[in-house]
């Protein structure tokens, strides 16, 4: 028992070894540059985001400004996003809403994970949430939906591929701690041999059939999956060499 312990407990510290924590360069999620907000709200709206933020390894901010600087609203979101070190890992995964009171545009912008997760319908899903709000000058009411809605979408996405990889690894590390312990067992059985046939296994005379029956044990079910209607992702180049999702509009 000591052995198939010690074995166990190495196996355990193996698995992680291979557990990795991402992080995103930047951690001010909410920037208000025109300064939309009061100081309590940007505390909430930073927490909220935080928590979705570091669960999901997804990054999530909300940015203000007064002026585009002669950008598109789209090239500005793009631009901010990515040289103010947002984004997790190398494809820098996550979204960002910008919100420019210049000439009302809003635009979100999504990159690695995002791009691939947040398709047209849910840009449009999540701002008709939050845009009656953001009109009305309701900008903290529009924030908090926003950090809502996207996190649905996230959940969505990123739940049952975590569920399904915890049970892989379940699964995985059982398989080999069964076999490990298998193996000691064996090693243990030095008298034990296998029989060639079935019937060496049933003492003679003791084995009477007095009645049989056909069961119906299993059944094969085709599945199809069905693509949603909508799969564009809003997709184009950035002036960093790289590509983003989203959309955007007047508010």
């Amino acid at each position: 028992m000591k052995k198939i312990r010690g074995l166990m407990l190495a196996l355990l510290l193996l698995l992680g070894c291979f557990s990795t924590v991402a992080y995103a360069e930047n951690s001010d999620r909410v920037v208000d540059n025109a300064d939309l907000l009061t100081d309590a709200e940007e505390a909430s709206l930073e927490e909220q985001y935080t928590q979705i933020a570091e669960k999901y390894q997804y990054d999530i901010a909300v940015v203000t400004t007064n002026t585009l600087n002669g950008k598109s609203a789209q090239d500005y979101a793009d631009d901010y996003y990515y040289d103010n070190g947002y984004g997790y890992g190398e494809s820098r995964d996550g979204l960002m809403l910008l919100v420019s009171m210049e000439d009302r545009d809003w635009h979100i912008t999504t990159r690695g994970k995002g791009e691939e997760n947040f398709s047209s319908r849910d840009i449009d899903d999540i701002s008709g949430a939050f845009l009656s709000d953001l009109s009305a000058g309701n900008y903290y009411e529009a924030f908090r939906i926003f950090g809502e809605e996207s996190a649905s979408v996230i959940v969505a996405v990123e739940e049952p591929m975590s569920v399904g990889l915890r049970a892989l690894i379940a699964a995985g590390a059982g398989l080999v701690i069964a076999l490990i312990v298998f193996a000691v067992l064996m090693s243990q059985l030095k008298s034990v041999r296998v029989k060639r046939e079935a019937q060496d296994y049933v003492r003679e005379g003791s084995f009477h059939l007095t009645r049989s029956n056909d069961l119906f044990l299993y059944r094969t079910v085709d599945r199809r999956k069905i693509e949603r209607d909508n799969d564009d992702h809003g997709s184009h180049s950035t002036s960093d060499g790289g590509s983003a999702g989203g959309g955007g509009g007047k508010f």
